[in-house]
């Protein structure tokens, strides 16, 4: 059974839960006396035909084994108020010393249901035996160090996690996990939580570009005509394709501007292009490819091209172009 501990310091009201070896011990809560019995072996002795087969398979011995047994004690702490944050059930504590990793490593928040400012605190392992030693006062103080250096710590704060979930590119990347989730931070329903925000997210975003068809692939903006410009006069051409070559170099594995024309009369929204980078070498080679899907084809598997955009192209890519321009 265990012996509590029930003490009033500066820090709060502290709860100390740990093992007795005593078979009659008292649990005191206030000026309550509360008797609590554990059996011995000798007494816990089983009826009947029970006692024959009494001994566990060695199947169930071996998974014992390999499991092994714990300490866990807590430490609960009343505060004058809740700084922790009402939206906040749970939250962590890492330690830099792997012997020490299970001291107050979870805290759990009862503020919703106890009435009042109280937090829980975990003490497992190693750190859980060193724990037992320790006086009330003492445990209460390195609690309270730990929680100051966790809503006071040197170069990072909440908004961090907050940053993290900020999608970018326009709301064209979105990012998800446990990182991302200010109140149930490294925890796996942290990291679902934050999939379905992000889902929900990507969602919005999507109906908001959801417009005219040929609103949506008109190649309207500046830099959009610009480009389509370079490629009015195009290094190589053929077919729906058009190659720009990088005018610093002859090299036959410098990089080279390579847009795809697709849509015209077959689309009513018009014509829009994609884009990637490619080799001189691979350009030519495509050119002497019959057909546009032969083409396609070669730019996937074979040189493994990825079209996009004019807002996906790389800073490489845009530098290239800005030397085509210059070049013009």
């Amino acid at each position: 059974m265990g012996r509590g501990h029930l003490s009033l310091t500066k820090g709060g009201l502290l709860l100390r839960l740990f093992s007795h070896s005593d078979p009659l011990s008292e649990v005191r809560h206030g000026s309550v006396t509360h008797p609590t019995i554990r059996a011995t072996e000798s007494e816990a002795k089983l009826p009947g035909s029970a006692r024959k087969n009494s001994k566990l398979p060695q199947r169930k011995k071996d998974a014992i084994q390999s499991l092994g047994f714990g300490l866990l004690n807590k430490v609960a702490i009343l505060f004058p108020y809740n700084f922790w944050g009402g939206d906040l059930d749970t939250f962590g504590h890492l330690t830099e010393d792997p012997s020490m990793r299970g001291e107050f490593f979870l805290f759990y928040s009862y503020s919703s249901i106890s009435g009042g400012p109280l937090l829980v605190a975990l003490v497992a392992g190693d750190a859980a035996i060193k724990f037992e030693q320790m006086s009330p006062l003492e445990s209460v103080n390195r609690v309270l160090e730990i929680l100051r250096g966790i809503f006071h710590p040197k170069g990072s704060s909440g908004d961090d996690y907050d940053i993290l979930a900020e999608s970018i590119g326009d709301g064209r990347v979105f990012f998800a996990g446990e990182a991302t989730n200010k109140q149930y931070p490294a925890t796996m329903h942290g990291a679902l939580l934050s999939g379905m925000r992000e889902a929900a997210n990507i969602l919005r975003v999507a109906k908001k570009r959801t417009i005219n068809p040929s609103q949506k692939f008109n190649n309207s903006s500046k830099e959009d005509e610009d480009l389509d410009n370079l490629f009015d006069t195009p290094d190589l051409t053929f077919g729906s394709f058009s190659v720009l070559f990088d005018p610093r170099s002859s090299d036959p594995e410098s990089t080279s501007l390579f847009r795809v024309k697709l849509g015209g009369e077959k689309l009513d929204m018009g014509s829009f292009s994609l884009y990637s980078l490619m080799s001189k070498k691979h350009a030519f080679k495509l050119r002497d490819v019959d057909g546009d899907g032969n083409k396609m084809t070669m730019l996937n598997f074979e040189f493994g091209v990825r079209l996009v955009g004019r807002k996906g192209l790389s800073g490489v890519a845009e530098s290239l172009i800005t030397c085509i321009r210059l070049a013009k």
